[in-house]
């Protein structure tokens, strides 16, 4: 593993922090970056995230497919209902996630923000 670079973000839906959920990192090999680490870090309640390489605060760089996973609370009285999704599933697999990041040293402010998209949610 290479050295860790300082990462962090912002996470907004329709212009509005996404307030619970996960960021994770995974290497584009095809661009490059053949690690084995997923970096990841959990979302905060003003949608900032700041992903970790295997519990150390920091990302490899390198180009990575972003993926992001929110949904709502787990019920512990329906242990068998799968919670829903907050945001479109879209962005939950790297292969259609269409979110992609190059880490770099001294990367500029916001270089590292996500900006989702509702607009392919179900209906309720």
């Amino acid at each position: 593993m290479g050295k860790l670079v300082p990462v962090m973000g912002q996470v907004r839906v329709d212009g509005q922090p996404l307030t619970t959920g996960q960021v994770i990192f995974q290497p584009d090999a095809e661009k490059g970056n053949t690690l084995k680490h997923e970096p990841r870090g959990p979302i905060d309640s003003q949608g900032n995230y700041v992903p970790a390489t295997t519990g150390k605060k920091g990302v490899v760089p390198g180009w990575y497919k972003v993926t992001v996973i929110a949904t709502e609370p787990f019920d512990k009285d329906k242990p068998y209902v799968i919670p829903k999704s907050l945001i479109p599933l879209r962005y939950s697999d790297p292969r259609t996630s269409e979110l992609a990041i190059q880490v770099v040293e001294n990367a500029a402010p916001g270089a590292y923000d996500l900006s989702l998209r509702s607009g392919d949610l179900p209906q309720k």
